[in-house]
């Protein structure tokens, strides 16, 4: 059976969007790491949390590198923004450019897709607000929020839509809309006292400094974890040298941790209840989109490693009117999603043989209505190998 992604062929299909770390590459750290466990498999910051859950002077030192790597970077954007973040600002505002071209095609009361991202980070927000303020097109995004001065959010909010309805009520115009869900929470969110979900644009409430000699530590440790050379032995022989400092830390530290409204990498799971609920709320809403008729799924730099997720989409895969393409680095990347959805005849593979498949590239060859482009695409089975054509003249 030929296989295709052609934004002419699923323009007015019911849209999602699911990304993860991997379309902020440059702006956040992803969790890969060098160093090498004793059959020389690479881990990632998961496999080793794991790896060291009953160890917890060890378990401290990897979430407060962890939190200084991955996640403050994100809780406030410097003005100017470094190069290599406004890189990646660059190729969100490509995606979201693209997705709105798309939406325009729809018909009028449609214009509404779905993004679900695990990402902590601003870079969707930060992206819409320049293209907004640029004026060149009209669109909204909904993050799920409502108020003034005080916004709150509720996954109810999604069904909200904008119309234009003209000076003189003449016509109805749906602007089109993004609906932007944080799956595994926000820097932006915060708890309020009356135990909702505030959102927060401003400073952050959730910065941690670290001392010089914590910095020292967190300093020798990073080279650790990614030196190619190094094994968990070194860095067991490392942490056993700072034991005393790191337990006098730790109770400081937790606490201003576990304030974050985030989904931990180990555990895949909140702190506060009122963010777990938000969790399953966003998800119960990813599962109804996709049982919708004719649904399209793209995922782009996502693991499935939070379980929860893995399930519900196999789950949903059941729908036969749902396509998923799934978006792979590297060919071990694409390998591994092969494993995972090898009984779901629906699941695509987009892969490059020439190159790892970033963003850019995602933006550039694949996710374009401006340039023709032929590429191979292969089905689950991993037999066929078919020509994909894109829109021809970036016409939809």
């Amino acid at each position: 059976m030929a296989a295709e992604f052609n934004l002419h062929q699923i323009y007015d299909h019911n849209l999602n969007f699911l990304l993860g770390a991997g379309a902020s590459v440059g702006f956040l750290p992803t969790l890969t790491l060098e160093i090498k466990d004793q059959n020389g498999k690479k881990h990632t910051f998961e496999t080793l949390a794991k790896h060291y859950e009953d160890n917890k002077e060890m378990t401290t030192m990897l979430f407060m590198l962890y939190y200084r790597e991955c996640i403050k970077p994100g809780l406030s954007t410097p003005s100017p923004m470094p190069p290599n973040k406004e890189s990646v600002i660059t190729e969100y505002k490509r995606f979201i450019t693209t997705l709105i071209q798309v939406l325009n095609k729809q018909k009028p009361s449609a214009k509404r897709a779905n993004i679900f991202t695990t990402n902590y980070d601003n870079c969707l927000e930060i992206a819409s607000e320049e293209l907004m303020a640029a004026r060149r097109t009209q669109f909204e995004v909904n993050d799920g929020s409502t108020g003034f001065q005080t916004r709150t959010f509720h996954t109810r909010n999604f069904n909200y839509r904008v119309v234009n309805k003209g000076l003189l009520d003449r016509h109805d115009q749906y602007l089109p809309q993004i609906n932007l869900l944080h799956a595994h929470g926000s820097v932006n969110w915060a708890k309020n006292d009356k135990g909702d979900i505030e959102l927060n644009y401003g400073p952050s409430n959730y910065i941690f400094e670290f001392n010089e000699d914590e910095t020292q530590i967190l300093d020798e440790c990073k080279d650790i974890l990614y030196d190619q050379e190094k094994t968990l032995a070194d860095l067991d022989a490392n942490i056993e040298e700072y034991n005393d400092l790191i337990k006098l830390r730790a109770d400081e530290f937790w606490p201003a941790y576990n304030r974050m409204p985030i989904v931990n990498p180990t555990k895949w799971k909140f702190h506060e209840t009122v963010f777990e609920e938000a969790y399953y709320q966003i998800l119960r809403h990813l599962s109804y989109e996709l049982e919708r008729p004719q649904s399209v799924l793209i995922t782009f730099g996502f693991s499935f490693a939070d379980e929860h997720i893995l399930s519900l989409v196999q789950r949903a895969l059941s729908n036969p009117s749902l396509t998923m393409y799934v978006v792979c680095y590297s060919q071990s990347a694409k390998n591994w999603m092969e494993d995972l959805f090898s009984q779901y005849p629906n699941v695509k593979y987009i892969s490059s043989e020439e190159q790892a498949l970033d963003f850019k590239l995602f933006n550039d060859e694949y996710f374009s209505i401006l340039k023709p482009r032929k590429l191979t695409l292969k089905e689950d089975t991993g037999e066929n190998v078919i020509q994909m054509h894109e829109i021809v003249g970036g016409v939809l």
